[in-house]
């Protein structure tokens, strides 16, 4: 597609000066237009988008200067020349300054000279067009990239959303997981269900202490869940006997167990440092613990923590649910062997905290029994609450939360509560742990 030749008007009130003109000007690849005066040249004007106008000063009717000012006005771009005599220098400097006229030419002209302004002027036309062009494109692409960027900010802001809710349904996932593991155990021991739930509690609190990332921490608290995972592979015979009964061979099966724990649990991708805790989460911190004997801080720091919170469970909780004596027992037991079987560090800041009495819960005299669909949120179950068939379900101190309410329920569907969800009608209202159980639950 060839360019548009440019369109230069001239414009004189003799014919004379219009033919010599239009002679010198052949030689250009442009279109020639005339007009007689100035009327008839701002209707060309209007017709045609003139690169250059050639005008003389004086005329009948509209001077050069006067005509070139409104040519100005309606077609800025066109570039202006005047032909003047000297008797017109005033008004021909005049429009110079006021940027009426680009160039002025004296009477009569040098054609070489004339023809080299004419050719000049013209490609300052077609750079002026152009420049003008390419701000246009420019403003066009910028407004176009800004409504881009909104756009942009939009889509980016709904994926956002949409990785967002996917996350969460991830960690919903996981933690579904998390639950079919404790289920498991749960199914077996009817006691250490509760006690999962409890550990994982006291190491959450103990983590708070702690400067980890929420990988880390999220490692040592689901690891405090299911770090009795490889207790599945006990026969029922050893269920049955207290530790004191145990044989030999029989204190070996129990040994074993932090190492099937890992097994199963490093299954599953992600979950390798989670199987480190649960292998070593029996390790004692002078080196005497099993399986590896690993020494003070070769112990992994989730494992420590809840060796503490394992051993503190286990003499707090010996006969049922513990009273201020069994908890001042069992802070006293991880006092005396701090730094034997267990991190100082760690048995400082169990301590220090005091978590142990968050679980301890006040009598609770008035108790009552309610349907799960009856259940109300912030209630305070009162007793572990198992199904028929002996599922482990929420322990005893635990807060209600919608969510746990709906578990309740759901479970309660396909596998009865006998008598009710015993709830206290009384609690102690600093009781900070209820809150934290429920989390931990799934609340």
């Amino acid at each position: 597609m060839g360019v548009t030749p440019d369109v230069i008007v001239i414009v004189d009130d003799e014919e004379g000066i219009r033919k010599s003109l239009k002679r010198l000007l052949a030689v250009l690849d442009v279109t020639l237009l005339e007009a007689s005066g100035g009327l008839q040249a701002l209707e060309l004007l209007r017709a045609h988008q003139a690169s250059l106008i050639i005008s003389d000063q004086r005329m009948p009717g509209m001077t050069g200067v006067e005509l070139l000012q409104k040519v100005r006005e309606i077609s800025p771009d066109t570039v202006r020349i005047l032909l003047t005599g000297y008797a017109d220098i005033d008004a021909t400097i005049n429009a110079i300054n006021n940027g009426s006229i680009r160039y002025y030419l004296n009477k009569p002209w040098d054609d070489e000279f004339l023809l080299s302004r004419i050719t000049e002027s013209l490609d300052v036309y077609r750079k002026t067009v152009e420049n003008r062009h390419l701000t246009a494109l420019t403003v066009r692409q910028n407004r176009q990239l800004e409504e881009m960027n909104r756009t942009l900010e939009k889509r980016v802001a709904e994926q956002t959303g949409q990785i967002r809710s996917q996350h969460r349904e991830l960690l919903n996932s996981f933690m579904q997981t998390i639950k079919a593991f404790s289920t498991m155990i749960e199914i077996r021991f009817k006691d250490i269900g509760s006690h999962s739930q409890r550990v994982a509690f006291l190491a959450k609190k103990v983590l708070k202490q702690f400067n980890l990332s929420p990988k880390e921490y999220q490692d040592v608290v689901v690891g405090a869940f299911l770090h009795d995972i490889g207790k599945i592979k006990y026969p029922d015979n050893l269920l049955r006997k207290s530790h004191n009964e145990l044989t030999a061979i029989e204190l070996e099966i129990i040994s074993e167990h932090p190492v099937l724990g890992q097994s199963c649990i490093s299954a599953i991708s992600g979950f390798e440092e989670i199987g480190a805790i649960v292998r070593h989460h029996h390790e004692n911190y002078d080196g005497s613990g099993f399986p590896d004997k690993l020494l003070e801080r070769r112990i992994p720091l989730g494992a420590r923590i809840i060796r503490v919170a394992d051993a503190f469970d286990r003499h707090a909780f010996v006969n049922g649910y513990p009273d201020v004596k069994r908890i001042n027992n069992a802070v006293a037991h991880l006092v005396q062997n701090s730094g034997i079987l267990y991190d100082p560090e760690v048995v400082n800041k169990f301590v220090g905290a005091d978590i142990g009495r968050t679980l301890l819960q006040g009598p609770s005299t008035d108790i009552i029994y309610l349907k799960p669909i009856d259940l109300e949120q912030g209630m305070i179950v009162a007793a572990d609450i198992h199904t028929k068939n002996g599922l482990f379900v929420v322990p005893k101190g635990a807060r209600l939360s919608t969510g746990m309410i709906k578990r309740i329920i759901k479970l309660n569907e396909r596998d009865s509560i006998p008598n009710g969800v015993a709830i206290s009608k009384q609690h102690n209202p600093n009781e900070a742990s209820h809150e934290e159980v429920s989390n931990l639950i799934g609340g």
